[in-house]
């Protein structure tokens, strides 16, 4: 019976121990399964709470889509929604008008202290999704896009609030590498400092930023192929110039002006360009070389320039008044390109404009993010209808996300193209007179197609 009992109690042992192993097996399974419900839930509800966001973002392109026909209208009327254009611009226009229901105002959502719900016909809304604070603003200190190989050139018409664009002295670019994994002690042995590439390394790419201005009301065609000193379509003794285009190269360490391949760009504790980059980039008998900027990745920007501008040609009539050529940039025709010349890597880029320094150029209307930076720059301009910023936050449930992002104002730009050009007949050449009326001689044709008369 002593056998037989020590073998029970084994057999009790052998079962206890199975079964508190199957057990813990057990609860961990149950763990594991509680674990990923509970971020699957969260997961959901987080790109619940995105999309929320997102939908705030969309209403806000149609938001400004209807003020934008406010305007062409003069304030007149209504839109879809019932509600008035003078509302609207107010919506935009007005600081204390801008609040988190400004989008659902304009488009005449029905507004609460949560926000807008976002909710499909009767449909319950489950997740409780709204888009609870989404902002428009026209009036940014700075311009901001993308460059990749598919799109590696933006063009950028230069508009300020409450700026003349002839009070503007300088544009800074600040440009990185999206991938953010740079090394910025592999640069070559050479002694240059310059980056070497390694197909596991990606570096910030060179880019080329160029000017297009005009001076006065009218200008010539040959104005943009020329380099004027001195004379009286040029009071700077420096130089004038309508067009110009400089190269900047990422450099991790300092490059001295004597190199025959590369200027260096840094001067004191920034990397300062003169105005004489641009100028003598238009002149055909001068040795232009790309320009090395000294990067640093402690900045969000890890690339960063400062570019001095020259003087527009003066135009004729400025000259024959004798008016100032640094008072004579057109508002309309002051143009930036921004490019990726080898098209790689993929880069984010904005651009900031300043006024001369001392100079206050900080506008009273400060928008969303821009208050920090306005006051540490006073001299900073601000860029109006531009781009437009829209501030979204979406929420699910407890769970909120927030998604910034700008938009191309398209419709404010003045520089595209109806249509193509087309000779009549053959043996013609054309010439294109932007003066239709001539104080010097008779009225000339707008196209003159050699023998053709005006009718």
């Amino acid at each position: 019976m002593k056998k037989q009992f020590k073998k029970g109690a084994a057999s009790f042992y052998i079962v206890a121990f199975a079964t508190l192993i199957l057990m813990v097996l057990a609860l961990s399974f149950t763990a594991v399964i509680i674990s990923e419900m509970t971020r699957t839930s969260n997961d959901d509800l987080a790109q619940s709470a995105y999309d929320s966001a997102m939908a705030g973002i969309e209403d806000a392109k149609l938001a400004f889509y209807n003020y934008q026909n406010c305007k062409a209208k003069g304030g007149a009327g209504t839109v879809s929604g019932g509600v008035s254009c003078k509302d609207i611009i107010d919506y935009v226009e007005v600081a204390n008008k801008r609040d988190c229901n400004m989008v659902g105002n304009i488009l005449g959502r029905v507004t609460t202290d949560e926000g807008v719900e976002i909710k499909q016909g009767n449909v319950n809304n489950n997740m409780q999704q709204f888009y609870t604070c989404t902002k428009i603003a026209t009036s940014l200190v700075d311009y901001r896009a993308t460059l990749s190989s598919s799109n590696p050139t933006k063009v950028i018409k230069a508009k300020f609030d409450g700026v003349n664009a002839n009070d503007i002295k300088k544009v800074k670019i600040n440009w990185y590498s999206d991938t953010r994994d740079a090394h910025y002690n592999n640069y070559s042995a050479s002694g240059s400092g310059m980056f070497k590439s390694a197909s596991s390394i990606a570096v910030p790419p060179t880019v080329s930023l160029a000017m297009v201005q005009t001076g006065g009301d009218e200008f010539r065609l040959s104005d943009f192929d020329s380099t004027v000193y001195g004379g009286e379509r040029c009071d700077d003794p420096k130089g004038c110039t309508d067009r110009g285009m400089i190269y900047l190269v990422p450099n991790s360490g300092s490059v001295s002006d004597k190199t025959n391949y590369y200027k260096g760009a840094k001067n004191g504790l920034s990397n300062t360009i003169s105005k004489d980059a641009l100028i003598k980039s238009n002149d055909k008998v001068t040795t232009n070389l790309p320009y090395v900027v000294k990067c640093d990745d402690k900045e969000d920007f890890w690339c960063s320039a400062e570019i001095e501008l020259p003087s527009p040609i003066k135009s004729q009539a400025d000259a024959a008044s004798g008016v100032q050529s640094d008072g004579t940039r057109n508002n309309n025709t002051f143009v930036f390109v921004v490019s990726l010349p080898y098209g790689k890597p993929t880069t984010d880029f904005s651009l900031e404009f300043y006024c001369a320094d001392g100079n206050n150029c900080a506008n009273s209307k400060i928008e969303g993010r821009t208050e920090e930076t306005a006051s540490a720059n006073t001299n900073l301009a601000f860029l109006k209808s531009v781009q437009v910023e829209v501030d979204s936050t979406g929420r699910a449930n407890d769970l909120f996300r927030r998604v910034v992002t700008r938009l191309e104002n398209n419709d404010d730009f003045a520089l595209s193209i109806a249509g193509a050009l087309e000779l009549l007949g053959s043996g013609y050449t054309m010439q294109k007179d932007f003066a239709i009326n001539s104080e010097e001689g008779p009225v000339i044709c707008e196209y003159n197609f050699g023998d053709t008369t005006c009718d």
